[in-house]
């Protein structure tokens, strides 16, 4: 839970309005989601009709957006969601209306941060094949070892090849390469990183 506190950009921002005012910027956040960016024309308008001002209103926005993506990334429940907006200390009637719009679009937003987010290719499998070249025409009885590797990944469903091929001291290289990624996997820095990326 402290994780998302982390993630929400002004806390105190959602409780500086009332609770039609967050009403208009849960429908503004919701919009923004639906379109993919903020509109400044709607900012300046929803702000003159708040009496506020459209930072302001950016501000409120931003930690809703802020709150309802980690939530979304955490795969929150919504029973646990609105567990969470209680601890928030936001004032009466706040947590009902934020937890309101959370629960009637969290679908929504799942498949907007899915369309939006990066995909990496997956790996699928590693071929590969040892070529020996034994002699040529000037140089006999000389061994030169290559691989040939055939790299499988697939991405959103549609597999791609790759050929690559290597000497000894390349493929060692790499194989050294791959192992400090794996073990760089375990430190704490690589663990935080991902749960800000997931």
């Amino acid at each position: 839970m402290s994780v998302l506190v982390e993630q929400v950009s002004d806390i105190q921002a959602l409780s500086q309005v009332d609770g039609k005012q967050l009403a208009k910027c849960c429908e503004i956040c919701m919009h923004n989601f639906k379109n993919g960016a903020a509109d400044k024309k709607i900012y300046l308008r929803a702000a003159k009709e708040m009496g506020l001002s459209s930072t302001d209103v950016a501000g409120v926005v931003d930690s809703l957006s802020g709150l309802f993506i980690a939530s979304c990334k955490k795969q929150m429940k919504q029973g646990n969601f609105k567990i969470f907006m209680e601890t928030l200390q936001l004032p009466q009637g706040h947590t009902g209306i934020i937890y309101k719009y959370y629960a009637e679009n969290v679908q929504s937003i799942r498949q907007t941060l899915q369309n939006h987010s990066k995909r990496l290719s997956s790996y699928k499998s590693l071929s590969w094949r040892l070529e020996i070249e034994t002699s040529t025409r000037s140089l006999h009885h000389e061994v030169k070892p290559s691989f040939l590797l055939e790299l499988q990944t697939e991405k959103m469903g549609e597999p791609h090849s790759e050929l690559m091929q290597c000497d000894y001291s390349v493929l060692k290289n790499m194989c050294n390469e791959l192992e400090l990624a794996l073990n760089e996997l375990d430190s704490s820095h690589c663990r935080r990183m991902s749960t800000y990326i997931n």
